[in-house]
This record gives C-alpha cells, sequence and structure tokens, in this order.
C-alpha cells in the first residue's frame, strides 16, 4: 500500500483529503433516494464505512467510481452530481487517504534505527 503513496499528508492537507472523504460520502446518502437497490445497499453498508475511515481507500474509492457509474446507467442518464462525484472519488484514489486514516496507520511510512554490536 505504501507504494501507492508517495506520502499521507499531515495538517491541513491532510484535513482536506478526510473533508474530501466526508464530501463523497454525503453525496452518496443524498443519492440513494428513497427505496435503494440491493447493490446500493451493498456498497453503502460495506464501501462507505470504508471511505470513512480511510481503510483500503484506493480499492474502496474505485468500487465507488463503478457503483456511480451503475447507478447512472440504472437511472438512464448520469447527472452532474453523478460527475462531480466521479470526479471526487478519481481525486480520492490519486489523492490517498491521508494522514488522519487507518491506511496510515497500517501502511504508513515507518522509521528503523539500525543499532551497533
Amino acid at each position: 500500500m505504501q507504494r501507492l503513496y508517495s506520502i499521507f499528508p499531515q495538517g491541513l492537507p491532510g484535513v482536506g483529503l478526510v473533508l474530501l472523504r466526508m464530501s463523497i460520502i454525503l453525496r452518496w446518502f443524498a443519492d440513494l433516494g428513497p427505496q435503494p437497490s440491493a447493490w446500493q445497499w451493498i456498497a453503502t453498508a460495506v464501501l462507505i464505512p470504508a471511505i470513512a475511515l480511510g481503510l483500503v481507500t484506493s480499492a474502496a474509492s474505485l468500487a465507488l467510481l463503478v457503483s456511480i457509474a451503475i447507478a447512472g446507467l440504472d437511472r438512464g442518464s448520469t447527472s452532474m452530481a453523478d460527475v462531480c462525484e466521479g470526479l471526487q472519488a478519481i481525486a480520492l484514489i490519486l489523492l490517498g487517504p491521508g494522514a488522519y486514516s487507518f491506511d496510515a496507520r497500517l501502511f504508513g511510512r515507518r522509521s528503523f534505527e539500525l543499532t551497533k554490536r
């Protein structure tokens, strides 16, 4: 996982990535509608918590991007909101999860000290 991202940004850039993850989630819930389909329930139960926590962020964002495309195909057209959410998911795939995520805790940079014997 570390090879996918050169850094896990901290500070304001890290907070920006948290806000990006939250905006994707809020947009997803806004698009669910009164009667979500079975695949939308699955995506909501699996992908949304993964994105919220920053766990396997790239894979979850890619799967969400596919879900957004499927939702557009089910409706017969894509809205500007779908396009914006898709672009947000692509941005998250490219930028990574940030320092405030489980990915950073599990796969972040580590430093080792070598001691002489």
